[in-house]
């Protein structure tokens, strides 16, 4: 009951938190064309519509700040230039534009009540349980938003969101088909496995000097050790320059006085509560009697409050708190619906409240426990403080030096010394590293690997451009020493190819004994010797490989013993020999409900996409050829 009293409260407001989260991502359309300056280049239309190639830029460079936001700033912005990112991120701009087309004016509509409702009853706009214009012009500004913009993009977003639903929600699936898919998936088969292992061959093979030479000669590429670097260079970053900003013990104390609600851990309660459940849209007659019953039970707690726990397990609807005497736990304010909440707050430590009328229906409370609202001090928090005005100041000394760091590397080219000056940063020395090959940050990206390998950079001895390589990260690095790809002797490596040539040859023949062997089995002629039998499943496979457990689960178990082999990536081969099926046991209603929501799920995404794909057809789509092709820079 927790969890229905909650997310009665919060669910509609998630999906709306949901929306703001994605909105950069979700409603790039919409900024886009709002920003996008007349004649820019088209690159796709929508049904005569035009995705111009500025709206693409821009939703690549969200897309890019997303996945850092995800999964850390060192993501490399060179990821942005693979053919198939940049194709995904075109396709959700069409798709977005197509949804438009298809929700505009439509039963999809959001209307100026349900907009505002979104924007009012949304935590991000709340400031002490209210919503806050200045809050709300606020944060949409730090977004680059208009409210006009801002509230444009919502109710697009929320159109689409609305008609995603509808699709997505309507797959049916039969209980028939639940079931079969659960005795398929949780089977279990009794079966006993014999391996063939290469190494029982390894005596019968011979690989001379003269066959590792030959491949040798042939694969020499696979022996070079390519190009290598070591260079020097100047990260300028928001965490680099840091370190060095000053920050005032009044600059502290006025970022803690205007921002003391961050630092306060709200009050909460704990209650307990006993349901007497009625619907929303019950008659009075039930109704009537549902308020009846819970006067009654009010009265007799009234007399005895000790009876709480025992009259709530036997007379509580809400299963997920009446085995537990009522037991709801902590919550802070706004967690449950208004009424409860309400009614929680206000009251005392083991006072009894009641009856309290929600969707739900009636709900006798006690608050069992109180937790008051508890703040920091200055003391506590001036730590915290001067790390994030350090790295404000810092990130707008970052915006400062951004240009003159690049102008610098670029008008000296010959040196980082100038580059150093004007940020106040060291030089920095890398060890070697390989062309092309994964190696430390800032090295590990991509375009700066590429930069330092280039003609101008490493034979001309040039400094490399200023180079994104993370959120608010830019290097500037010149190449100290340089190697040449080699190509490791032969010598080196004979003793090491004969072994490699070996044990292929080995897999070879273990594959072909294998294979002769499972022939055999399906012609009832070999007489191989299996050890005894072990049940398994794909849940649980008992100690062996997926590969195994797959091989064996495909066996056809209308004929059994059933045969089948599986030759494993490290040269091992697997006789399997089936010998009986375990049907698994029939589901209860709650595994077919979690079964049905998560095939649902799936089946609803395959019919979006159908949806979608006919859609797109039914507008029109045309992508200009070379469309999400990488431009060089200038």
């Amino acid at each position: 009951m927790l969890e229905l009293i909650r997310s009665a409260a919060k669910t509609w407001i998630a999906k709306v938190i949901l929306a703001i989260i994605t909105i950069p991502f979700a409603l790039w359309g919409v900024e886009s064309y709002i920003r996008t300056a007349p004649g820019t280049n088209i690159i796709a239309k929508v049904g005569g519509e035009k995705v111009t190639g500025q709206e693409f830029d821009n939703a690549v460079r969200t897309q890019l700040e997303q996945l850092r936001q995800r999964f850390g700033s060192q993501i490399d912005a060179s990821l942005m230039d693979n053919p198939e990112m940049r194709k995904g991120v075109l396709d959700q701009l069409i798709d977005q534009r197509v949804l438009d087309k298809t929700t505009r004016g439509g039963t999809m509509a959001v209307s100026d009540a349900r907009l505002r409702d979104l924007i009012v009853n949304n935590p991000n706009f709340m400031d002490s349980g209210q919503f806050s214009p200045a809050l709300y012009e606020r944060i949409l500004k730090a977004q680059g938003y208009s409210a006009a913009s801002f509230e444009a993009a919502l109710r697009q977003d929320t159109e689409r969101q609305q008609f995603l639903d509808s699709v997505s929600n309507t797959a049916i699936v039969s209980n028939t088909a639940i079931k079969g898919y659960l005795q398929a998936s949780e089977q279990s088969r009794e079966i006993a496995v014999v391996f063939v292992s290469p190494a029982t061959f390894l005596d019968k093979v011979k690989v001379t000097p003269e066959q590792a030479q030959a491949f040798y000669d042939k694969n020499k590429a696979e022996f070079t050790i390519p190009e290598q670097a070591r260079a020097e260079y100047i990260e300028l970053s928001v965490d680099a320059l840091a370190p060095a900003i000053a920050v005032t013990a009044d600059e502290v104390k006025a970022y803690y006085e205007t921002n003391k609600a961050r630092y306060v851990t709200k009050e909460e309660r704990k209650a307990s509560h006993i349901l007497i459940s009625v619907a929303k849209d019950a008659k009075d007659a039930d109704r009537k009697a549902a308020e009846e019953k819970a006067n009654k039970l009010f009265a007799q707690l009234k007399n005895n409050p000790k009876d709480f726990a025992d009259l709530a397990k036997k007379n509580s609807q809400d299963p997920g708190s009446a085995a537990n005497g009522g037991d709801l736990g902590f919550f802070s304010r706004g967690m449950m619906v208004p009424q409860f909440d309400k009614a929680a707050f206000e009251g005392k430590k083991d006072e009894l409240l009641g009856p309290v009328q929600t969707d739900f229906g009636y709900h006798i409370i006690r608050v069992t426990d109180i937790k008051p609202e508890k703040g920091k001090s200055l003391a506590d928090v001036t730590a915290e403080i001067e790390g994030e005005l350090k790295k404000q100041k810092a990130s707008r000394k970052f915006a400062e030096l951004a240009e003159k760091f690049s102008n610098a590397a670029f008008e000296q080219s010959s040196s980082l010394k100038a580059a150093a000056e004007v940020t106040g940063l060291p030089i920095k020395q890398s060890p070697f590293f390989a062309k092309g090959q994964a190696f430390q940050p800032p090295f590990n990206n991509a375009k700066l690997s590429a930069a330092l390998f280039s003609d101008e950079v490493l034979k001309n001895k040039r400094n490399t451009e200023a180079i994104e390589v993370g959120s608010n990260t830019l290097v500037v690095a010149r190449v100290l020493e340089s190697k040449p790809a080699v190509v490791r002797p032969f010598a080196e490596l004979q003793i090491g190819l004969i072994q490699r040539l070996a044990r292929e040859e080995a897999t070879k023949l273990a594959k072909a004994d294998g294979e002769a062997k499972l022939a055999a089995l399906k012609a009832g002629k070999d007489e191989t010797k299996f050890p005894a039998a072990l049940a398994v499943s794909k849940a649980n496979p008992g100690g062996l490989q997926p590969g195994v457990i797959d091989a064996a689960m495909r066996a056809n178990p209308k004929s059994l013993p059933a045969y089948v082999g599986y030759a494993d990536p490290s040269g091992t081969y697997a006789l399997i020999k089936v010998t009986k099926v375990v049907e698994a046991a029939a589901p209860d209603e709650a595994k077919i409900t979690a079964t049905r929501q998560r095939l649902q799920q799936t089946l609803g995404q395959k019919e979006l996409v159908s949806v979608i794909a006919q859609l797109r057809s039914d507008v029109g789509v045309s992508i200009s050829p070379g469309a999400t092709d990488k431009k060089a820079e200038k």
